[in-house]
């Protein structure tokens, strides 16, 4: 019998295992931005599937700065909306 294809999102978990000490090292706060990085690589599990020989640290790193650049364009919208409300009300 053939083996068993590892999974992109066990690929996900064992590359986050790897990084677990690293992990340990930083402060709380750190923490919650290591760990989001994760989360991205998880929501953007399904194009990580895609590749075809991936190097799953490479795909998890793009997951999180497409995250990143979501959130950014969020607050730049943001800023343009209060800019022009500024602008309209400002005599």
């Amino acid at each position: 019998m053939g083996r068993t294809v590892r999974t992109f999102r066990d690929g996900i978990k064992i590359e986050e295992a790897r990084w677990k000490g690293f992990r340990r090292t930083l402060r709380p706060s750190q923490r919650e931005h290591f760990d989001r990085i994760f989360d991205s690589a998880r929501n953007y599990a399904d194009a990580g599937t895609m590749i075809v020989t991936p190097r799953i640290v490479e795909v998890i790193l793009l997951s999180a700065i497409l995250e990143m650049l979501g959130e950014i364009d969020d607050i730049a919208k943001r800023v343009r909306i209060l800019e022009q409300r500024l602008e309209e009300t400002t005599p």
